[in-house]
């Protein structure tokens, strides 16, 4: 039954999508640099309607208020490169996020008399920045939007309020991320978050694409059939990858082959996380716990079966993220697993008919897909414990009435329009959209780096370690400066 929907919805997607591309297309956007482009990644032009209702406004759910002309002024990731904030923008410029979120600020300015500040931090990791901020008694800022990992470092040792704690914010509405609320808190409080406010959340998610032209030379069931068949898992990945596999004729691995799959070097803890095991879960008080221990009997599992097919497998390319993406937009490998970002990437700079698929599962018996999402390139939003008083009022109104406004301008304009309409290669794409950005996963001890866990498995599977015996002595390791982390926690109010 659920197959014979998602067809069924395709041919209805397919209309809407079509209307999209046109939207989006007129436009021709402008070359993407190294990591694909500063966001918002976008290439559409003003004719594009993003749609709006009267249901879902700013106005409806928090009602009316003046601010008397007020700065609302954000700290904010922003520097040359693929992660910089989209939050504000200086002007229309022709390109439909742009333009969504102009409107999107400037409506919210006249409504509520406010006027917005930047304050960029000019490089992509700025915890250190921010905090020399904070620390010297500034009190101008009223909201942050950094890095998850810079975040949540900056929340440990009590930089950030305990957004649960705050009367503006309803982290209960649609337009924040409910998935990554329950990641994200911590002894049942929460220090940041993301959703419709921002389009750097979607980019960042770490999915695969496929090479329709290499699947229909070889005769292979399509991708979207294996997906909509639950056959989609790490099996037929490697099945495929090894068929794909050509040498180009002088008997060694070389950059002129067709490969099965390329990815950076994190494609071992991709596809672990693709399983759905985590190296942290939570226990019954909401504190972080070391899940994947000597104990853990599937994390073993998932984690071996991925070394002894990833570890010196001709058919996986892994390398740098430039050589990676020109092989794939080449056509020189059937799989290329990366952040979402580069659906744009590939449609606008290289000639590749590619899909977009969910990561795969592990075995059939898998009931949900999982997409990882790193610390590093995730964005988020925070409100400084300097902010108080009617500042810190107004800056959680504000965050509050920009997230809810999303829902019908930021997000359509990014997601519906762009995404599914221009960037999507055809309406079985649209399924799979749907999945990817509904079954991410993000991991505390990743974000954290705890014992530097994340890199030891992952390096495990890359050079083909035994698992076992890594997890008997680093998840002990991770476990100690686990508990630091959580004493930090229970020491805030």
């Amino acid at each position: 039954m659920r197959n014979t929907w998602m067809r069924l919805m395709s041919v209805f997607l397919l209309a809407a999508m079509l209307i999209g591309m046109v939207a989006c297309a007129d436009t021709q956007p402008e070359e993407l640099p190294e990591t694909t482009a500063n966001a918002p990644a976008d290439a559409g032009t003003t004719e594009a309607i993003v749609p709006e209702t009267t249901e879902l406004n700013a106005e409806n759910i928090l009602g009316p208020k003046n601010f008397g002309g007020e700065t609302l002024t954000i700290y904010a990731r922003k520097y040359n490169g693929a992660w910089s904030s989209d939050l504000l923008v200086e002007d229309e410029d022709g390109t439909v996020v742009n333009n969504a979120i102009y409107k999107r600020n400037a409506k919210l300015s006249s409504i509520y008399s406010v006027n917005f500040e930047q304050i960029e931090s000019g490089k992509r990791d700025c915890l250190d920045d921010f905090i020399k901020v904070i620390s010297s008694g500034d009190t101008t800022i009223h909201a942050t939007y950094l890095g998850l990992t810079d975040a949540a470092t900056a929340a440990q040792r009590g930089y950030l309020h305990d957004i649960t704690k705050l009367d503006n914010i309803n982290l209960e509405g649609e337009w924040w991320t409910q998935s990554l609320n329950k990641a994200w808190s911590i002894g049942n409080k929460q220090y940041f978050a993301t959703g419709a406010i921002t389009t750097i959340d979607d980019q960042a998610i770490r999915t695969m694409f496929f090479n329709k032209e290499i699947i229909a030379e070889h005769s292979l069931k399509t991708i979207y059939d294996l997906v909509y068949d639950n056959e989609w898992v790490y099996e037929k990945f490697f099945e495929y990858s090894e068929i794909a596999y050509k040498d180009d004729g002088d008997g060694q691995v070389s950059l002129a082959d067709t490969f099965g799959a390329c990815a950076q070097t994190t494609l071992g803890f991709m596809m672990t996380m693709g399983s759905g095991e985590m190296l942290a879960s939570k226990d019954a008080d909401d504190y972080p716990i070391i899940a994947a221990t000597s104990a853990a009997t599937r994390f073993i599992d998932v984690v071996t079966y991925l070394t002894e097919k990833i570890a010196g497998n001709k058919a996986i390319y892994q390398g740098d993220d430039q050589v990676i993406r020109d092989l794939f937009g080449n056509n020189q490998s059937l799989f290329y697993a990366e952040v979402l970002m580069h659906a744009q990437t590939m449609r606008v700079n290289y000639d590749v008919d590619f899909g977009i698929i969910p990561m795969p599962k592990y075995n059939s018996d898998q009931d949900n897909y999982y997409q990882y999402s790193t610390g590093r390139n995730t964005t988020v939003v925070a409100f400084p414990n300097t902010a108080t008083g009617d500042d810190l009022d107004m800056g959680t109104f504000i965050i509050e009435a920009m997230a809810i406004e999303s829902v019908n301008t930021v997000k359509p304009a990014y997601y519906d329009i762009c995404l599914k309409g221009r960037y999507a290669g055809d309406a079985k794409d649209v399924d799979m959209l749907d999945i990817v950005t509904t079954s991410v996963a993000t991991d505390y001890a990743e974000i954290y780096a705890w014992g530097s866990f994340h890199s030891t498995v992952q390096n495990a599977i890359t050079s083909g370690a035994p698992i076992a015996s890594i997890l008997k002595k680093n998840s002990v390791a991770a476990e100690k400066v686990m508990k630091k982390t959580i004493d930090d926690f229970m020491k805030l109010n």
